[in-house]
């Protein structure tokens, strides 16, 4: 075996080329040269890791505008150590008491019921907590209803998808705000633009909102970002590791800080109108390829990701008796693996329907994207 034979070839895997999105599954997003090597820099030397998460959450709050902000592993650790931060505040009691509430004066969570509920369940993840989780009748009114003295938290999901069929952000937050009680927004993939960073803390007025930090910003894929009350993002801390707390589990090594950091300064900087006409340069390359070879094929822009973010997608629809999930089989088993948009069925999507994201796109795999279309087409 070659002393330059990569990782993955001395493991037996081939790496895939991205075309459909930020998926977990596919290793969220590709980090850029320098976020890997200031995560290369920070392994190289020991550090003070209390001090470090503090400086590197510190420096987080100032590049998404917030108050206060915590970096932990993923939105899923941000999602729970939220939970537990809305029951406990900075109560070191409680938050050693955790998942055993039974006692808490607030120890439930208020969710709207829907079918987005069946589509994320990553809503459950706060009932790791020990949290009773309410469902509740999708309208504000509803809600506002709904809180009482028992309750810790409201958590609200946003997308178009998911708000389908019940209030949004922008209806239900001014209204819950009058209540008193403590909101948290789950946006884990809602980026871009960069303004959701504190757009739904410091526009809409949520108390807490948690982001994915291996999804658009391009971090380490284990990382996750939670901005905003500073009592609250301190409660976290106090949750989550070193401390012996619920959180522990949730550990960000000092390399995880050094590149997520390196890799949301480099989000920030990037004008969402920039990145934009990136990806649309890519997926423009893309088709025309498509169209000089099969003039026939329709395809058409949206300005839109599939969740409501600010990017561009190409969506084609394939000949009669041509699917999706069979183009995706097909560019999947190529000697260079290609992953092709399929929507799920929540999409309500033609079958024959399939959507090209270049977010994760390096300037030249469109040519392989289109090829392995091709390839399938003329099967």
């Amino acid at each position: 075996m070659s002393e330059h034979t990569s990782f993955y070839e001395k493991i037996g895997i081939t790496p895939l080329i991205n075309a459909s999105e930020t998926y977990t599954n596919l290793g969220g997003s590709l980090m850029d040269e320098r976020t890997v090597e200031a995560m290369r820099q920070a392994g190289e030397h020991f550090v003070d890791y209390p001090l470090l998460l503090q400086k590197v959450s510190e420096r987080a709050a100032e590049l998404t505008n917030n108050e206060s902000a915590f970096v932990t592993t993923g939105a899923a650790g941000g999602v729970i150590l939220s939970a537990a931060a809305a029951m406990c505040g900075p109560d070191e009691k409680k938050l050693d008491q955790l998942p055993h509430v039974e006692s808490f004066e607030k120890n439930e969570i208020l969710m709207f019921d829907g079918k987005f509920r069946e589509i994320i369940p990553y809503w459950r993840l706060t009932g790791l907590t020990g949290a009773k989780i309410v469902s509740v009748e999708p309208t504000v009114e509803a809600m506002v209803n709904a809180v009482n003295e028992k309750t810790a938290a409201v958590f609200l999901f946003p997308a178009t998808l998911y708000e389908e069929g019940i209030p949004t952000c922008e209806e239900v937050i001014p209204e819950l705000k009058k209540t008193g009680v403590t909101i948290v927004v789950d946006a884990a993939a809602q980026l871009p633009p960069s303004s959701n960073l504190w757009y739904y803390t410091k526009e809409l007025g949520a108390d807490l909102c948690v982001f994915s930090g291996g999804k658009h910003i391009r971090g380490p894929q284990s990382t996750g970002l939670i901005v905003g009350r500073k009592d609250l993002t301190e409660a976290c801390r106090m949750a989550a590791s070193p401390n012996a707390r619920i959180g522990r589990a949730f550990k960000t090594g000092k390399e995880e800080l050094a590149g997520f950091i390196t890799a949301l300064e480099l989000f920030v900087t990037e004008t969402p109108e920039d990145g934009f006409a990136r990806q649309e340069a890519l997926l423009k390359k893309l088709e025309d390829k498509l169209v000089s070879r099969e003039p026939e094929l329709k395809m058409e822009f949206r300005n839109e990701g599939r969740l409501g973010t600010y990017q561009p997608l190409l969506l084609v629809t394939l000949p009669e008796g041509k699917t999706a999930e069979a183009c995706n089989k097909y560019t999947r088993a190529l000697p260079q693996p290609i992953d092709i948009g399929v929507y799920p069925p929540e999409f309500r999507m033609p079958e024959n329907v399939i959507f090209l994201n270049a977010y994760n796109l390096k300037p030249g795999e469109e040519d392989l994207v289109a090829e392995g279309v091709l390839g399938y087409l003329g099967k």
